[in-house]
C-alpha cells in the first residue's frame, strides 16, 4: 500500500490510463500472435440457452449447467417465460447448498455464501455489477429486494472462481440473466396479474408484470420489453430485549449495581438483564417499479450487437409504532416480580415509588414547593415515520464479433443508483405523575408476555410527558463506469482447447450524504423544536408541542398477529405532529459530517486464462491482475467546535493484487464427476471502513483553557485498509445417475486473512476548547485479522416417472474469526450470517394440468452482531412455502402461493438461549394470480 499526495494522484491517473491504453494494446496484439490452429468452428463458452416449461425441465436444466460446467457451480432457471421458481431471487437461492439470507420483513434481501458476510458475495447482473442505493450507509452487498425476480431467465451461483470473472467475491460471485430476443420466437410475451395479502396488514393488493420479445423476419433484430409493477403493505410485530448488561455489587467494573427487589427484599447480585423490553408494530408500504429494454442486432454472421437498459424504482416508506418498557433510572423506580434462571433475569417489573424527593431531578420536580408523584419514566410511546425511495439504472452496450476459431467482445456500460431516506422523523411520550402504576415483563416460557396496570388501548392519558423530537435524512449514490474487452481462441495445443484474454475498467463512486434537520419558531434564544431541550424545556414544555393526548390516534395498533405476545395500544398520531411541526417552526437542513464522504475507486484488470482436456480431465487455469487506485473524501467532524464543512480531507492509497485459479473436473464415467478447485480471491473493506469522517470531543472534564483531565474520544476510518484475501479449496463428487436425478457432495476450505481488526489508538488533536493539543483515544480499524470458513455441501435430487420429484440438500459450516477486541485483547467468534446446520427440502406434482410444489428451508443459529464481546444470534429457523398452477390451456394458468404456511416466528438470542434479543413475525402471505402467454 502506498499513500500520495493530491498533487500525485492526479499525475498517477493520467499515468496510469496512457499504461493500461497500452497494456491493452499489447494483450490483444499478443493473442493474436499465439499458435492458433487453422480455422475450426467457435465452441463458445456461454451456456447454451434452452426453453424451460416446468418444474422437472427447470431442474433438469440446473443439473446440466451443473454438471457440464468446469467449475464449482450451482443454478437456478425460470419455470417458464417470465416465470421464476419464487418471488424473490434471494427466497430462490437460499434453495442453492451452502447459501443463507437475510430478510428485509418478509422478503430475501441479502446473500450469503458458505458461511461468509453478506458483503463478500458479488451479485452480477449479465457479468457486470448493479449498483444499489439503500436507507442505510452504504454497502458491498446487493439488495435482491430491488430487482424484480420475473425480470430474470436464470442464476449461475460461481463458488470457485475463474480468471474472467471480476473479482470480489470471496464468499463467491452470483450472476443474474435475463433474456435477449433474437432467443425467442417473434411476438413472444407474458401478462401476469396477482393479487396478495398478509395477514399482518390484513391488505388485499395488486401486482402487475408484462413481458414481450419481438423480431424481425430474417430473424436478425428484435426488441425485448418488460415492465413489473408491484405495490404491498410489509407488515411486522416485534418485541426486543436491548442491551443485556451485567450486574454486580461485588466485580469490579460491572455496568449496573446488583438487583433488589422491592418486594421482597431479595438481592439479585452477578446477574445479567437487559436494559429494555419493547413492542414495536412496522408497516411499510412498498411499491416496486421494474423496468428493461433490450434491442439486439446481428447484421451479419459474425457481428452482433445488443443495448440494454434495466431499471427499477423501490419505495419504501415506513411507520414504526413503539412501546417501550425499561428502567431508565433504576434508582428512581425500585425493581419488582424478578425471575432469574440461573445468572439470567427473565423477567421484572417497575413500579411508581411515591413522592418525589430527590434533589437530583432540582426544582424541576417541585410544583409550588408541594410535592408531586414522580411515577415510572416507562412505558415510552415511540412514534417513528421513514419516507424513502431507491433508484438503480444499468445502461449496457455489447459487440461481439466471431471470427471463426476466436470471438472478440466489447462490452461498455454504466450503472447508477441513488435514493435512500429523504426524511426520518421521531418522537416519544412518557409515562409521568403516575399516570402508569406498574408494569412488568417476562420471558421464562421462551415467549414475551406483558403486564400493565392501565389499559393502553383506552387510556389517552397514559403518557404526560412529551419527552423529544429528532428529523434527519440518509441518502447515498452509487454509480460505476466499466470497459471490457474479451478476447478468446480456440486452439490445437495438445490439451489446451481455448485461450481466453482480456481488460477491464471500473470508475466506481461511492458517496454518501447524512442530515440533520433543526427547527425553529421565530422566537430568539427560546431553543426551537429540536430534541433535546435544556433544563426544564427537556421533559415537557407546551411551548414547543401540543398536549400529549392530541398526539394519541384513536385506531388500535393491532399486534395479534403471530402471536408473539405483543400487546394491543394507541398508537403516535405522526400526522398530527408533523402537521403541529409544519404550521410553527421552519426547517434548517444541517450536514451530518461523520456520515458525509465520497469514496472513489478506479480499478484496472486483466486476466489470462485457457481451458484444457485431456481424455476424460478437462477444467481452467489463468490468474487475473487487479489494481485498485482507491480515493477518499471525508470532513472532520469535532465535537463542541465549529467545523468548516466546505474544507474537505482528501486521501489516497494504490494497491495490486495477483489472483491465479485452477478448476479440474474429472468425468470419471458418463453419470460420475470428481471435481477440484483451488484459488486465491479477494473482497475489498466496507465502505464505512474507509471513509467514515474523523469525528472526536475534549476530554471529559475540562477546568480551564489550561488545566483538562483524562482524554478525549473518537472515531476515524483508515483510508490505508487493504482488500481481504482469501486462499480457498474444494473437492467434490456428483453423480449424475438419471434425467433430473443426481447426488453429491463438496468439501471446501476458505482461510482468510486481513480483516479489519477494532483498535484503539492515542492520538494528539487540536481542540478550540484547549490551548494546545489534547489526546484522544481514537478508535480505529486496521488489517491483521484472520478467518476461517469450511464445511461439507451435500445434495440429492430425484424425479420419479409418475410426475412426483424431491430436492434436499444439506450444507455444514464451520466458522471463526479473530477480528473481535475485548479488551484489547483479540477474541474469536462466528463470521456473521453463519449457519453451522442448513437444509432444505422440496417436494413437488405435475402434469399436462396442474403442478404443485411445497419447499422447507431450516437454518441453525446464525451469528449476527457482537455485543459485549460475545456474538449475538438469529435462532434457528425453519419455514415451509407451497406454490401451485393449474393450466386451463397452452395459453392460460392460474397460480397461487402460500409463503411461511406455518406462520413461524423468528427469534434472536444473545451468547445463550434464555438472553431473548427479538422475537419477531413478518406474516404469513397469500398469492393469487393468472399468467397468460401468447
Amino acid at each position: 500500500m502506498k499513500n500520495k499526495t493530491d498533487n500525485q494522484c492526479v499525475a498517477d491517473s493520467r499515468d496510469k490510463l496512457f499504461k493500461r491504453t497500452v497494456l491493452c494494446a499489447a494483450i490483444s496484439f499478443a493473442a493474436n500472435g499465439v499458435a492458433i490452429a487453422d480455422e475450426v468452428p467457435a465452441k463458445s463458452s456461454e451456456l447454451e440457452v434452452v426453453e424451460v416449461i416446468g418444474i422437472l425441465e427447470s431442474n433438469t436444466k440446473n443439473l446440466e449447467i451443473k454438471r457440464d460446467a468446469n467449475s464449482v457451480v450451482d443454478a437456478i432457471t425460470a419455470e417458464d417465460v417470465g416465470k421464476f421458481p419464487d418471488k424473490n431471487v434471494a427466497d430462490s437461492l437460499q434453495r442453492v447448498p451452502g447459501i443463507t439470507i437475510t430478510r428485509d420483513g418478509d422478503e430475501g434481501s441479502r446473500v450469503s455464501i458458505r458461511g461468509t458476510s453478506s458483503d463478500w458475495t458479488l451479485t452480477q447482473l449479465n457479468g457486470n455489477y448493479i449498483a444499489t442505493s439503500d436507507s442505510g450507509e452504504p454497502t458491498r452487498s446487493f439488495n435482491y429486494a430491488l430487482l424484480p425476480s420475473n425480470m430474470i431467465s436464470r442464476v449461475e451461483v460461481y463458488k470457485s472462481p475463474e480468471a474472467r470473472i471480476d473479482e470480489g467475491g470471496i464468499g463467491g460471485t452470483v450472476i443474474l440473466h435475463s433474456r435477449k430476443p433474437l432467443e425467442l420466437d417473434a411476438g413472444e410475451g407474458v401478462i401476469t396479474a396477482e393479487s396478495t395479502y398478509s395477514d399482518t396488514t390484513e391488505k388485499f393488493e395488486p401486482n402487475f408484470s408484462s413481458f414481450y420479445s419481438w423480431k424481425n423476419e430474417a430473424g436478425n433484430f428484435g426488441v425485448l420489453a418488460s415492465y413489473t409493477k408491484q405495490d404491498r403493505t410489509v407488515g411486522a410485530i416485534e418485541n426486543y430485549a436491548s442491551h443485556w448488561r451485567f450486574h454486580s455489587d461485588t466485580v469490579e467494573g460491572a455496568e449496573r449495581p446488583a438487583i433488589v427487589d422491592q418486594a421482597t427484599g431479595e438481592v439479585y447480585n452477578n446477574v445479567w438483564a437487559p436494559r429494555a423490553m419493547g413492542i414495536s408494530n412496522k408497516q411499510q408500504d412498498r411499491t416496486r417499479d421494474g423496468y428493461q429494454l433490450t434491442t439486439q442486432w446481428r447484421p451479419t454472421e459474425q457481428l452482433e450487437f445488443s443495448l440494454n437498459y434495466f431499471g427499477s424504482t423501490l419505495g419504501y416508506d415506513r411507520r414504526e409504532q413503539r412501546l417501550t418498557l425499561a428502567e431508565w433510572n433504576d434508582n428512581h423506580n425500585p425493581y419488582f416480580g424478578v425471575e432469574l434462571q440461573g445468572d439470567t433475569v427473565v423477567g421484572y417489573g417497575f413500579g411508581d415509588n411515591g413522592l418525589l424527593n430527590d434533589a437530583n431531578w432540582g426544582d424541576a420536580d417541585v410544583n409550588g414547593g408541594v410535592e408531586v408523584r414522580r411515577g415510572l419514566m416507562s412505558p415510552q410511546l415511540t412514534g417513528e415515520d421513514i419516507t424513502g425511495e431507491s433508484e438503480s439504472n444499468t445502461y449496457d452496450f455489447e459487440a461481439s464479433y466471431d471470427g471463426g476459431f476466436y470471438t472478440a467482445d466489447v462490452n461498455i456500460g454504466r450503472t447508477e443508483a441513488k435514493g435512500g431516506v429523504s426524511e426520518r422523523i421521531m418522537a416519544n411520550m412518557d409515562a409521568r405523575n403516575g399516570s402508569i402504576n406498574s408494569w412488568l415483563w417476562s420471558i421464562k416460557d421462551g415467549k414475551p408476555s406483558y403486564e400493565i396496570s392501565e389499559d393502553l388501548t383506552t387510556d389517552r392519558n397514559a403518557y404526560p410527558y412529551y419527552d423529544w423530537f429528532s428529523s434527519d435524512a440518509t441518502r447515498n449514490k452509487d454509480t460505476e463506469d466499466y470497459y471490457q474487452l474479451d478476447l478468446a481462441f480456440d486452439t490445437k495445443w495438445d490439451f489446451i482447447t481455448k485461450v481466453y484474454v482480456g481488460t477491464k475498467y471500473r470508475d466506481h463512486e461511492i458517496k454518501s450524504l447524512r442530515d440533520t434537520f433543526r427547527w425553529d419558531d421565530g422566537i430568539p434564544d427560546n431553543g426551537g423544536y429540536r430534541g433535546w431541550l435544556s433544563g426544564t424545556e427537556w421533559f415537557h414544555n407546551p411551548d414547543f408541542h401540543p398536549d400529549t393526548s392530541t398526539l394519541l390516534g384513536y385506531d388500535v395498533v393491532d399486534n395479534s398477529a403471530g402471536d408473539t405476545g405483543a400487546i394491543n395500544y394507541l398508537p403516535f398520531d405522526m400526522d398530527a405532529l408533523k402537521q403541529y411541526v409544519s404550521d410553527n417552526f421552519s426547517r434548517t437542513v444541517v450536514p451530518v459530517l461523520s456520515g458525509t464522504y465520497t469514496i472513489n475507486e478506479k480499478i484496472f484488470s486483466t486476466y489470462a486464462q485457457a481451458d484444457f482436456r485431456w481424455q476424460d480431465i478437462r477444467g481452467n487455469f489463468g490468474i487475473r491482475y487487479v489494481n485498485t487506485d482507491l480515493a477518499t473524501s471525508t470532513y472532520d467532524d469535532i465535537v463542541g467546535q465549529e467545523s468548516d464543512v466546505t474544507t474537505a480531507n482528501n486521501r489516497s492509497a494504490d494497491s495490486d493484487n495477483f489472483l491465479p485459479s485452477l478448476n479440474v473436473a474429472w468425468d470419471v464415467t458418463d453419470d460420475i464427476v470428481l471435481r477440484f478447485a483451488a484459488a486465491k480471491t479477494m473482497t475489498r473493506v466496507s465502505y464505512a471502513d474507509l471513509g467514515r469522517a474523523e469525528s472526536y470531543g475534549p476530554p471529559v472534564n475540562i477546568n480551564s483553557k489550561d488545566s483538562w483531565t483524562g482524554r478525549g474520544s473518537g472515531t476515524s476510518a483508515n483510508t490505508g485498509l487493504e482488500a481481504m484475501m482469501a486462499n480457498q479449496y474444494d473437492l467434490s463428487v456428483e453423480w449424475y445417475y438419471a434425467d433430473g436425478s443426481a447426488l453429491g457432495a463438496t468439501l471446501f476450505n476458505k482461510d482468510i486473512s486481513n480483516l479489519p481488526i477494532d483498535i484503539v489508538e492515542i492520538v494528539e488533536r487540536e481542540h478550540s476548547c484547549c490551548n494546545g493539543p489534547i489526546e484522544v483515544e481514537m478508535n480505529t480499524k486496521i488489517g491483521g485479522g484472520e478467518a476461517t470458513s469450511r464445511g461439507v455441501e451435500l445434495f440429492a435430487q430425484h424425479a420419479f416417472d409418475n410426475g412426483f420429484g424431491v430436492m434436499a440438500n444439506y450444507t455444514y459450516t464451520d466458522t471463526s474469526t479473530s477480528n473481535v477486541l475485548n479488551d484489547g485483547v483479540a477474541t474469536e467468534a462466528e463470521i456473521p450470517g453463519t449457519a453451522k446446520h442448513q437444509y432444505n427440502l422440496s417436494g413437488y406434482y405435475e402434469n399436462d394440468t396442474y403442478s404443485i410444489r411445497a419447499s422447507y428451508n431450516w437454518k441453525d443459529d446464525r451469528a449476527s452482531w457482537i455485543h459485549q464481546g460475545y456474538n449475538m444470534y438469529d435462532k434457528a429457523y425453519g419455514q415451509l412455502d407451497v406454490n401451485a398452477s393449474y393450466n386451463f390451456n397452452d395459453s392460460l394458468s392460474l397460480t397461487a402461493s402460500i409463503i411461511n404456511l406455518t406462520e413461524e416466528s423468528q427469534e434472536g438470542f444473545w451468547k445463550q438461549e434464555n438472553r431473548m434479543t427479538y422475537y419477531n413475525y413478518y406474516g404469513r402471505r397469500f398469492y393469487l394470480g393468472a399468467n397468460y402467454k401468447f
